[in-house]
């Protein structure tokens, strides 16, 4: 009996859907409302300078993911770049780590939002939230793409929508809001320097982005699908939020924006009345759901492609008979979020929390990232031919560029590098312990020859890359059995 395969049946839209869901979350839209009230009008260009390495990112994952599209994402890419040691801790360090701290803090945030207008305790609201997003992934990823497609466009429209309305003024002209100041200085006070050292906080807008990626094995064309969702997506979040902030600072006096728990809301409340905070709270809600689903469809297809790998437990590889979906890992990444609920329900919903988790989450994360671009770098020199069906532009100049602008986002968040460094030091830790245990060489790296085959065994079947692989492999095949001939020749 053949293995069960992951069927391709999504295309453009559920990849923006997953690529622009993080971006338009409770965490993303709470880091808007927080830097605009730390950096003042100065905040679009402070979000500008973090969509740099953003960008930078992005063209990498797009160029690794047509190569190889398979589900475990920045492992699959980090194993014939940077050996099986980086594969697995840019993997834990990134995502486990970025989904414990941040997944559940979603599924809370929309709990508040909800006890807010409705006197409903969020925790009950949360575990409605949060048994929802389980069972619609364990249902099917088809399921999903529909429903978090339709529910993101309409998020990020109403977001946009809230934004421009504040922006032009339509709060003032109703009667329901009116500046905080007249004659507010473009930097914030301190100055440019004090704007510049928030850009880590700006990275926080465009949270997750490259989640569409561990799709490409759903994916009907993801050499093509996967890197515009990701170049589109950072582009259409980083116009939604500098409009929305702009809007913030003109209405809502700085300190509420920047030590509220949901600033947000509160902008959208003195941007529009009564109505603009119902609406944006009913968005922080839908936003706490989407991310959840994004989390719950990204993780588990991770895990799917290191556990092929043997660097996770075989008990990832399980997939549901009825619904061909990776059921271990879907409960692991529920059990995650699950830990979080609990942990922000014990020390309160507020901005020091909410702050503090995500600012250590955005410090592991960065450093996959980076090493997505070493990735590329790398593969470059070593597969110089490999099958490259979209590629980074300028990648020499643009991955450095993009390095740099991460090292200096990591700077500005100085005052959580503890928590980040011992973080990365237990998961270093665990993967060395694993390897050890499983007698793996922790620095071998796996030939993208493997990888390619081992995708294509275990998907179903992908027009073009599929075609391109196999005559790579062969011509592969044919210099080895050239070389053998000739230094027999020799020989002889």
């Amino acid at each position: 009996m053949g293995k069960e395969k992951l069927k391709r049946v999504l295309g453009f839209a559920p990849a923006f859907g997953a690529a622009v869901g993080l971006v338009v979350s409770g965490t993303a839209m709470f880091s808007v409302g927080n830097l605009a009230g730390t950096t003042g009008y100065a905040t679009f260009i402070i979000a500008a300078i973090a969509l740099v390495p953003m960008m930078a990112a992005a063209f990498a994952f797009g160029e690794l993911s047509a190569m190889l599209p398979g589900g475990g994402m920045i492992s699959d890419y980090t194993l014939p770049a940077l050996g099986r040691f980086w594969a697995m801790f840019a993997l834990l360090s990134g995502y486990v780590l970025l989904i414990a701290c941040d997944g559940g803090t979603q599924i809370m945030m929309g709990g508040a939002s909800v006890e807010s207008i409705t006197g409903i305790p969020q925790i009950l609201v949360a575990v409605v939230l949060f048994s929802v997003v389980i069972a619609i992934n364990v249902v099917g990823v088809n399921v999903y793409g529909m429903v978090e497609s339709w529910i993101t466009v309409g998020m990020v429209v109403t977001f946009a929508v809230l934004g421009l309305l504040g922006f032009f003024h339509a709060g003032e002209l109703a009667g329901v809001a009116a500046p905080v100041g007249e004659g507010l200085s473009f930097w914030p006070e301190g100055g440019p320097a004090v704007a510049l050292s928030s850009v880590g906080t700006a990275i926080w807008f465009f949270i997750g982005f490259e989640f569409a990626c561990p799709m490409a094995e759903e994916n009907k064309k993801p050499y093509r699908n996967i890197p515009y969702a990701l170049i589109f997506g950072l582009l259409a979040i980083y116009a939604v939020d500098a409009v929305f902030a702009t809007a913030a600072v003109r209405y809502t006096d700085a300190a509420t924006l920047s030590t509220s728990a949901v600033p947000h809301i509160e902008a959208a409340s003195a941007m529009l009345g009564w109505g603009g905070s119902i609406v944006m709270t009913l968005l922080t809600i839908l936003a706490s759901f989407t991310t959840a689903n994004a989390y719950c469809a990204a993780l588990p297809r991770m895990l799917y492609g290191m556990a092929r790998e043997g660097l996770m437990p075989k008990l990832f590889l399980k997939i549901s008979p009825r619904f061909r979906t990776p059921i271990c890992g879907i409960v692991f990444t529920g059990a995650l979020m699950a830990v979080t609920i609990v942990y922000v329900g014990l020390n309160g919903t507020n901005a020091d929390t909410v702050l503090s988790l995500i600012s250590v989450a955005c410090i592991t994360w960065m450093i996959s990232y980076a090493i997505a671009m070493i990735d590329v770098l790398v593969l470059r020199r070593r597969y110089p031919d490999f099958p490259r069906l979209w590629k980074a532009p300028f990648a020499k100049l643009t991955l450095p560029i993009g390095l740099c602008g991460v090292a200096y986002a990591i700077w500005t968040l100085s005052d959580y590098w503890l928590a980040a460094v011992i973080a990365m030091a237990v998961v270093a830790v665990y993967v060395t312990v694993w390897m050890k245990i499983k007698h793996i060489d922790m620095w071998e790296k796996t030939p993208i020859g493997e990888m390619a085959q081992s995708i294509r065994d275990t998907s179903e079947y992908l027009p073009v890359w599929d075609e391109a692989v196999e005559s790579w492999i062969s011509d592969q095949t044919g210099r080895s059995l050239g070389g053998a001939e000739s230094r027999r020749a020799y020989r002889a």
